[in-house]
């Protein structure tokens, strides 16, 4: 099983570009943030948003959608949610496995360091003052070391768990808001199920 990698990437129009590779899959899906909306984009069409690697979709991004101006490098997308005029991005970019050898040979990983990565949006539409503050308030939520995840296996029921990883137990996830942008595009798997210390 690869290890799993999220690269995103800001091309020089201002759009902001997520290029995952999930550790569950063996392709790499690119998934476009909408720079007014910040609404997520992605239609499973190999070639536009499916690569065979990390290397071909930015190959494809620099030819086809610009100069790559700034990107961060992380080890797993734990939320999104577009907030007024920023777009917030949960990355975890500093993880310890805490439980390294499940018998099936999964790992838990608990967050060590993450980033909320600011994305900001053109929307010309009016925003109360309350969305700044949420967003705000959002981002100050300690994250670092409060927080578990497995890529690969249901963590939220007694092990073994007969149920898929995109199919937790909604009672212990602390990120299924956040998860959900994700969801509505039919990438259940590519935000972590996040479980509370």
């Amino acid at each position: 099983m690869r290890e799993a990698s999220v690269l995103v990437v800001e091309l020089d129009s201002g759009e902001f570009v997520i290029i995952a590779s999930l550790a569950l899959r063996k392709d790499t899906q690119v998934i476009s943030i909408d720079p007014t909306t910040g609404i997520l984009h992605y239609r499973g069409r190999w070639g536009f948003d499916v690569f065979a690697s990390e290397g071909d979709a930015l190959q494809f991004l620099k030819t086809s959608r610009g100069m790559v101006k700034s990107s961060v490098y992380s080890k797993a997308i734990l939320g999104y949610a577009a907030l007024g005029s920023v777009g917030l991005l949960l990355l975890a970019t500093r993880l310890k496995c805490s439980i390294p050898e499940l018998p099936c040979g999964d790992c838990v990983y608990t967050v060590v360091e993450s980033l909320w990565l600011r994305i900001p949006l053109r929307n010309p539409q009016f925003h109360a003052k309350g969305e700044a503050k949420n967003a705000a308030d959002l981002t100050d939520i300690q994250i670092d070391g409060m927080h578990y995840f497995c890529e690969t296996l249901d963590i939220t029921r007694p092990f073994p768990s007969d149920f898929a990883v995109d199919n937790p137990d909604k009672e212990f996830v602390w990120n299924e808001w956040l998860a959900s942008p994700f969801k509505a595009i039919g990438l259940e798997t590519h935000c972590m199920v996040l479980l509370q210390v």
